[in-house]
């Protein structure tokens, strides 16, 4: 559980010195519920990220990180809150972390939240938000929900969901928040592909990967749209060279497994489903993609 190791880590380096300390965008309230707000609080940025949460920091670079805002909050007797507030380059970015990993309840905090044991995470505009409590009680859960509410309050504005989104077919799909990925470490985490990034990947491709039900099967459904079509032209020949090999033009493979793996082009955006129960399920999952005339060519 990658976002929960991200939490506690939070907790247990929080004292260390960063290197800058600019004022915060979004501004936590100074008291909630006897919770009183630090007088101080640390920043961190793309380069010092691993001062902070080292081990797990390349999670947020991955998601093209900008800065991260750290305030703690103290009340006598009771654990102490962490409120780590992220400033993502993007929404699609915000939104990408947050879909790394969710293993709670929704809450309704921002445009997507997950709480479990006393951890808070959502997203809302470019901004990703996680609060952490060293140990959970009624009050801090409803202090910790509080206080999210509150700062997703003070965030003026939403944004629409990653447009790439609307392409997934709906039917079938298990995924209640589909993976947005830009790094080949992301997705390898939550569906291994290859040892190598063989989709091209980088900070300016962007990914996602969703889960769907097809019978007693387990497929899985990747789309990658590129800047420019010339870009997912040499994706595809990396890709159909590693993966579908000597059946790269037919597009359609069956695995040592007996799956199904069948992909396609559709201008800048590649699509690919692995895994499926036969070759007929897999070329009809593809021609299912609904891939926008906006997002075929830029």
């Amino acid at each position: 559980m990658w976002l929960i190791g991200i939490g506690c880590a939070v907790i247990v380096m929080a004292g260390m010195a960063p290197s800058q300390n600019p004022p915060p965008p979004v501004s936590p309230p100074a008291e909630v519920n006897g919770w009183q707000r630090d007088a101080t609080h640390h920043t961190y940025d793309y380069d010092t990220i691993f001062d902070y949460i080292d081990g797990i920091g390349e999670v947020y670079r991955a998601y093209n990180m900008r800065t991260v805002w750290a305030f703690r909050y103290h009340k006598p007797v009771e654990p102490s809150l962490t409120v780590d507030i992220f400033e993502m380059a993007s929404p699609e970015d915000a939104y990408g972390v947050f879909s790394f990993e969710r293993d709670g309840e929704e809450v309704r905090i921002g445009q997507g939240s997950d709480y479990a044991a006393g951890m808070l995470r959502f997203w809302k505009e470019r901004f990703f938000t996680v609060i952490t409590a060293e140990r959970e009680t009624p009050e801090v859960r409803q202090t910790v929900l509080q206080l999210g509410e509150s700062i997703a309050d003070a965030i003026p504005r939403t944004a629409p969901l990653p447009r790439l989104l609307r392409a997934l077919p709906t039917e079938g799909m298990t995924s209640k928040v589909p993976l947005l990925f830009r790094h080949s470490m992301i997705l390898n985490r939550h569906f291994f592909l290859a040892n190598r990034d063989i989709l091209n990947l980088s900070s300016q491709v962007e990914g996602v990967l969703a889960t769907y039900s097809l019978g007693k099967a387990r497929v899985r459904l990747v789309l990658v749209q590129y800047p420019v079509e010339a870009d997912a032209a040499k994706a595809w020949e990396t890709f159909t060279t590693a993966y579908l090999r000597e059946v790269k033009r037919q597009g359609v493979v069956q695995t040592q497994r007996g799956k199904w793996t069948a992909a396609k082009r559709v201008g800048r955006v590649l699509a690919i489903v692995f895994d499926a129960p036969s070759r007929r399920e897999a070329l009809k999952m593809l021609e299912e993609v609904r891939i926008a005339r906006e997002e075929v060519r830029q």
